[in-house]
């Protein structure tokens, strides 16, 4: 689900509702949890990521803190 396409989000909330209400779901439920995945698809990527980022960056850190002998050979390559 991306926010890029307008026209194609109206699509799909009208094929996810329409199949919530085929499945007993109410319409005003469903095109509200419709809602609830649209919002997330507008940060939720990017969001995941940065939290990936952040951690590979704090074990980063930690290792060059603790361990600098190993963290700075591979910056000086042998000739």
């Amino acid at each position: 689900m991306g926010k890029k396409k307008p026209e194609e989000m109206a699509k799909q909330r009208s094929v996810f509702v329409q199949g919530a209400v085929a499945r007993g779901v109410e319409e005003r439920t469903a095109a509200h949890i419709f809602d609830l995945m649209e919002k997330f698809a507008g940060y939720g990527f990017n969001k995941s990521h940065s939290a990936a980022y952040a951690v590979l960056s704090y074990q980063t850190a930690w290792l060059k803190a603790h361990y600098p002998a190993a963290s700075w050979p591979p910056c000086f390559p042998r000739t």
